[in-house]
């Protein structure tokens, strides 16, 4: 099983920190993002990480790959208990990466852009729904954790982290924490200047 990833990645991360949760051996390929192989592009047809090769059959997009992984190695707590819990977490997952994800980078550079969305409040009490009451110990942690980690660097005491944690209260730091997600982690100080200078932060 091999996983083409990149460091600072926060989609690649994911299934890092799954791996690293389940224990399982995998060999690592760190694909240069600004200089792509062509085994690489040969097996993404995005072009983006991560993709995962288990032994010929190839698996791209972050949350496909984990629910790919999490069946397949039985991972019983991957979700939640009932079908109407699986499906807000899903849903939660889903949301948080078309809308979220590119609304607080964006806010990063510009505080304004969290301020002037009528609808991020409606999109945080959706993931607030699937995750109120739990800790994050199943896909939907991993999911929002790696993202969580890189605001929290980046800006801490920004609109962006302040709007996450009013949303959804203490789980912002349980995500965080999780042990496999520590062990994860990309360089701090490396990331966190990428990203100033990628999104501009003042």
């Amino acid at each position: 099983m091999r996983l083409f990833s990149a460091a600072g990645c926060p989609f690649a991360q994911r299934t890092r920190a799954l791996l690293q949760l389940l224990d399982t051996p995998y060999e690592l390929v760190e694909v240069d993002l600004s200089n792509k192989s062509g085994e690489f592009l040969a097996l993404s047809p995005t072009g983006a990480v991560p993709v995962l090769d288990d032994g010929g059959f190839v698996v791209f997009e972050s949350a496909v790959i984990n629910e790919y992984l999490a069946e397949k190695l039985g991972w019983k707590e991957a979700f939640g208990e009932d079908v109407q819990q699986r499906a807000r977490e899903r849903l939660a997952m889903r949301r948080f990466d078309d809308f979220v994800v590119p609304l607080f980078y964006r806010s990063l550079g510009d505080p304004s852009a969290i301020a002037q969305s009528a609808t991020l409040r409606r999109e945080l009490a959706v993931i607030a729904g699937a995750v109120a009451g739990r800790a994050p110990a199943g896909l939907i942690g991993l999911h929002l954790a790696t993202h969580f980690v890189r605001w929290e660097w980046v800006a801490a005491g920004g609109v962006a982290m302040r709007g996450l944690r009013e949303a959804l209260g203490g789980y912002v730091d349980a995500a965080m924490g999780q042990a496999s997600i520590q062990a994860t982690n990309p360089d701090r100080e490396k990331t966190t200047a990428l990203l100033r200078q990628r999104f501009k932060v003042p």
